[in-house]
C-alpha cells in the first residue's frame, strides 16, 4: 500500500542519516568496513596480488516488488603471474528475496587471463517471481499494470581475445528462457495465454567487440568503456522466434579536478532488436541501472537509447556522494523517438568504501524519474550503476 511503502521509504532514510550521524571518527568507519572484505590464503608478499571475498547486504524497494533483502558477493583475484598489467578480475554472485515472495540469483562476471590476452565475461541468473507488465510503449501508465508470475533463466557467455592494447574481439552465445507465465488476480479473456504471449526460449549466437581502458572495471576513475554485441537467433537453432538483437554501450570516465579524487561519468545505452521479436526480449528502461526511479521494465519496446551522467564526490576517505541524472526513451519504427516523449531522472546516493584497494563500494541511491508520470525508487547493492 502506498502508507507502507511510505513508511519503509522514511525507516530507512532515518536510518541511515542517524548511522552517518553518528560515526565519531575515520576509525569507527575502518572497523564497520573490515566486516565486508577478507582476503583469502596466506599473503606471500608485498607484489603478489591477495586474493579478497566481499560479502555485504542488499537492501532494495520497489512498489512492484516491496522490500527486499538478500545477500551480494564479489571474489576479486588475479591468476598467478598477474600484476599491474593485469586488472583484476571479480566473479559477483547475488541472491535477493523480497516480501512479495521473489527469488533473484544473479552473476555479473568479467575475468582478465595473465596480460589480459583473453576476457571472458557474461551473465547468469534466475527468477522466480511475480512482477509487473506494464504493456509496450512509450505512453504506458503504472494504471496499465498487470500481475504477473514467471521464472526465468539467462545465461550468457562471451570469450574475448586481444588484438591490440585494450581491444578485444570475440563472441559467444546467449540462452533465455522465460517459462510458467501466469497472471495473478486478473481476468484474463477467453483463448489467451499469458505464456504464449510473453514466454519465450531464446538461443542465439553473438559476435562483440570491446575497447575498455578502464583502470578499473568495478568502479572507473578514468579511461573508457565501448563494447558492440550483436546475437542471431533463429528457430532452426531452437528458439521459439527468429529476430536479431544489437547492443552499444559507451562509457566515459575523467577526474574533473587535479587536487581531488573525485569523478565525472557518462554512459551512452542504446539497444536494438528486428525481426518476430518476443515481447519478453523488447529494449526496456528501469531498474537500479537505467532511468533509475522507475522499476526495472516499466516501459519497453523494440529499441531503447538512454544516456545518463554521474559526478561522484569523495567527500572522506571511505564515505562518498553521488549526484546523477539521465534522459531517454524506448520506441519502435512506426513511432520514432521525439524528445516530447523522453523520460528523465535525477538522484543520489551514498558510497561507502568497504575494498580501498579495489574501490569498491556498497552504494545506496534515491532516484526520481519523470515522464508520463512521477515516480521515486531506492536502491542498495554493490559496485556502482555503470
Amino acid at each position: 500500500s502506498i502508507k507502507t511503502s511510505l513508511f519503509i521509504k522514511k525507516l530507512i532514510t532515518i536510518l541511515l542519516l542517524f548511522a552517518f550521524r553518528a560515526l565519531p571518527a575515520q576509525e569507527f568507519i575502518e572497523r564497520i568496513t573490515q566486516v565486508f572484505e577478507h582476503e583469502i590464503g596466506q599473503q606471500k608478499d608485498t607484489t603478489h596480488y591477495h586474493t579478497k571475498f566481499v560479502l555485504a547486504p542488499i537492501i532494495s524497494y520497489e512498489p512492484a516488488t516491496s522490500l527486499g533483502v538478500g545477500v551480494g558477493t564479489k571474489l576479486l583475484f588475479k591468476f598467478p603471474k598477474s600484476f599491474d598489467e593485469t586488472r583484476t578480475s571479480n566473479l559477483p554472485f547475488s541472491v535477493r528475496y523480497t516480501l512479495k515472495k521473489q527469488f533473484i540469483f544473479g552473476s555479473d562476471f568479467v575475468v582478465f587471463t595473465n596480460q589480459e590476452k583473453w576476457m571472458f565475461k557474461g551473465a547468469i541468473s534466475f527468477l522466480k517471481f511475480p512482477s509487473v507488465y506494464y504493456g509496450v510503449g512509450t505512453d504506458t501508465k503504472r494504471t496499465d499494470k498487470i500481475d504477473l508470475s514467471f521464472k526465468q533463466f539467462l545465461f550468457e557467455p562471451i570469450i574475448l581475445k586481444k588484438v591490440r592494447k585494450y581491444l578485444f574481439l570475440g563472441g559467444g552465445l546467449r540462452y533465455n528462457t522465460i517459462y510458467n507465465v501466469k497472471a495473478l488476480e486478473t481476468h484474463t479473456p477467453e483463448n489467451f495465454s499469458w505464456q504464449d504471449s510473453l514466454g519465450v526460449k531464446s538461443l542465439g549466437l553473438e559476435l562483440a567487440v570491446s575497447y575498455d581502458s578502464r583502470d578499473n572495471v568495478l568502479n572507473a576513475s578514468k579511461g573508457c568503456f565501448l563494447e558492440y554485441t550483436i546475437g542471431a537467433y533463429d528457430e532452426e537453432y531452437g528458439s521459439s522466434h527468429s529476430f536479431k538483437l544489437s547492443k552499444l554501450d559507451f562509457r566515459y570516465y575523467v577526474e574533473p579536478w587535479e587536487t581531488r579524487d573525485d569523478v565525472l561519468a557518462f554512459e551512452l545505452f542504446s539497444k536494438f532488436s528486428w525481426g518476430d521479436v518476443p515481447l519478453s526480449e523488447y529494449s526496456n528502461l528501469g531498474g537500479e541501472s537505467l532511468l533509475r526511479g522507475v522499476a526495472e521494465g516499466r516501459y519497453r519496446d523494440n529499441h531503447v537509447i538512454f544516456l545518463q551522467a554521474e559526478y561522484r564526490w569523495n567527500t572522506f576517505e571511505r564515505l562518498g556522494f553521488v549526484f546523477y541524472t539521465g534522459a531517454g526513451d524506448v520506441y519502435n519504427r512506426k513511432n520514432s523517438i521525439t524528445i516530447d516523449t523522453f523520460k528523465f531522472n535525477v538522484g543520489t546516493g551514498l558510497r561507502l568504501k568497504i575494498v580501498k584497494s579495489e574501490n569498491l563500494n556498497i552504494r545506496v541511491d534515491y532516484g526520481f524519474a519523470f515522464g508520463n508520470e512521477f515516480e521515486s525508487n531506492l536502491y542498495l547493492g554493490i559496485a556502482e550503476a555503470f
